[in-house]
């Protein structure tokens, strides 16, 4: 006897409706459900929420997914940084496999170091005027001597 079941054409996977509609009030939870949700949850305010959704979409860092908006994308990032979460963990949050978070986690990251020079900005290594003319703030921030400045050894000397 053959096996029958062998021979049948593969179904194409759709996602879930079920599990779609699960993300979207998830999203909606976070995002818009109560004024603290988004802070608590994401640690930051919505507002600036979409507008980092905003940057890194119009610079064409990140794009909409068939699968995955860019506010998701954004949501799976922010939620493992501010909670130090496991990719496990949090493919259960955002009801997605450990590879999907995995991959926007690392798209995430990559947008958000293309636009650091337009955003950080190094500090300057001098003491600030209000820090150094309050008395109860500048004694420590002087140099107490006990951090050492680096040097190299001077390894030709010319002695052999």
């Amino acid at each position: 006897m053959e096996n029958e079941g062998n021979d049948r054409q593969g179904i194409a996977k759709e996602p879930s409706l079920i599990r779609e509609q699960w993300r979207q009030a998830h999203m909606y939870r976070i995002l818009t459900a109560g004024p603290n949700n988004c802070v608590h949850y994401l640690r930051m305010s919505s507002a600036a929420f979409y507008g980092l959704a905003n940057i890194l979409r119009s610079n064409g860092s990140l794009h909409d997914t068939f699968y995955v908006c860019v506010e998701e994308q954004l949501a799976i990032f922010l939620y493992m940084l501010g909670h130090k979460a496991k990719n496990r963990v949090c493919g259960i949050e955002f009801i997605r496999s450990g590879e999907t978070i995995s991959r926007y986690f690392n798209k995430v990251l990559g947008a958000i170091c293309s636009i650091q020079e337009r955003f950080v900005k190094q500090h300057g290594s001098e003491t600030p005027m209000e820090i150094r003319n309050a008395a109860e703030w500048f004694p420590y921030f002087e140099d107490d001597r006990w951090h050492p400045h680096p040097s190299s050894p001077n390894l030709y000397s010319g002695e052999v």
